[in-house]
């Protein structure tokens, strides 16, 4: 039982720290914000009730267990957790924005150079990943819920930096892919 109250538990933590974000980024008008922090919030929901639940809840859902699609699964979490963590040392690097969750830099050297959308590519890879690892129903749902929303994250994200940038964001996109 203590398991339910932990899933729950956890769950509210992960939906409470994204809540605040999206309603951060609802004020500040910064779509894509909204979906990164929706996507965030299914993504590490998915990975809590499956690490947690899954054996008690094995009769609402299947698990596959296919042993080499969970490796093919775990395999694009080291590329994809460095994606993340690169991308969010360069912001900080090149990047403090002293309020709110927007950049105030164009950044587009080091890591930014070869990859746009760094932070949600790797969150895709990941989302990609937990389908494989878990083989079930719901995270094939909830995995394709999150790669759509870190899609469209990084669509509007483009958007709102071409606004915002202009010309020189323009240029970006044409040289360094999404």
């Amino acid at each position: 039982m203590y398991e339910y109250a932990l899933c729950v538990g956890i769950c509210a933590i992960i939906w409470t720290l994204n809540g605040r974000l999206i309603i951060q980024a609802v004020k500040e008008d910064v779509t894509s914000e909204i979906y990164m922090h929706t996507g965030l919030g299914i993504f590490f929901s998915l990975l809590t009730i499956e690490w947690i639940l899954a054996a008690d809840l094995s009769g609402l859902w299947v698990h596959f267990n296919i042993p080499w699609l969970q490796v093919i699964g775990f395999i694009p979490y080291i590329p994809s957790a460095y994606l993340v963590v690169a991308s969010m040392r360069a912001l900080k690097r090149y990047d403090t924005p002293e309020t709110g969750i927007e950049t105030t830099t164009f950044v587009d050297s080091g890591i930014y150079a070869t990859i746009r959308q760094l932070m949600t590519l790797g969150m895709a890879i990941w989302s990609v990943a937990l389908i494989f690892v878990f083989q079930s129903a719901l995270s094939a749902i909830l995995g394709v819920v999150s790669l759509f929303c870190f899609y469209m994250s990084a669509r509007t994200e483009s958007e709102y930096d071409i606004l915002k940038y202009g010309d020189d964001y323009r240029e970006y996109m044409r040289r360094v892919p999404m």
